[in-house]
């Protein structure tokens, strides 16, 4: 369920990094243990963003910002040198306020509403479970309801009964009209270059 606002805002929180939505509206959401969504949180936590705790909220909204505020305050980063995700933090508080991945394809980001700021609620079932095997916890806090769960997809029969899953196959495939605003490869595009950081892939988060 989402309550409208009439300007829908994710902001970092010191509220030096602003990006206005077209639509707010979450496509789907899910519940994330993967390495890399883990580390990167970890990594902006030792510099005063907010440490991830279990799994990872992960909430799917429309690429199409209809302002964006902050640029010069706002940090590409990608995680390693073979990322496929870039991450948008604020340069000052660290709240992360977007994630891009190549298979989005300019179509939906990611964002983590427990690690920025929204002037609106989101309140969405988690469609799935996912990368439960990156998750180093030896009881992971995974729902207790019917959501499936997905270990990981070095399997391909995994990934694509991920991708055959409704509200998935049209988050991702599905018709939707072109961007009316600026998008996140646009916004990316200006922040150039990324920072690459480093981070070893399986290092302590």
């Amino acid at each position: 369920m989402v309550h409208l606002s009439e300007n829908p805002k994710i902001t970092c929180r010191c509220n030096a990094c602003e990006l206005t939505l077209s639509d707010p509206t979450p496509k789907m959401s899910v519940l994330c243990a993967c390495e890399d969504c883990r580390q990167a949180l970890s990594w902006a936590a030792k510099f005063g963003g907010k440490k991830p705790s279990g799994l990872v909220h992960n909430v799917y909204l429309r690429c199409d910002f209809s302002e964006i505020v902050g640029r010069e305050h706002m940090q590409a980063t990608q995680l390693r040198d073979d990322a496929r995700s870039t991450r948008i933090f604020c340069r000052h508080c660290y709240a992360c306020i977007g994630i891009d991945h190549v298979r989005y394809m300019n179509r939906v980001f990611m964002v983590q509403p427990d690690h920025c700021s929204l002037n609106f609620e989101l309140s969405v079932k988690p469609t799935a479970v996912l990368f439960l095997s990156d998750y180093r916890g030896s009881d992971a806090p995974v729902p207790t309801d019917d959501t499936p769960i997905f270990h990981s997809f070095e399997d391909p029969q995994d990934y694509a009964r991920y991708r055959a899953i409704p509200v998935v196959a049209e988050t991702f495939s599905g018709p939707l009209g072109p961007p009316t605003g600026h998008t996140m490869s646009d916004l990316i595009e200006s922040l150039k270059p990324v920072d690459n950081l480093g981070l070893t892939r399986g290092a302590p988060p």
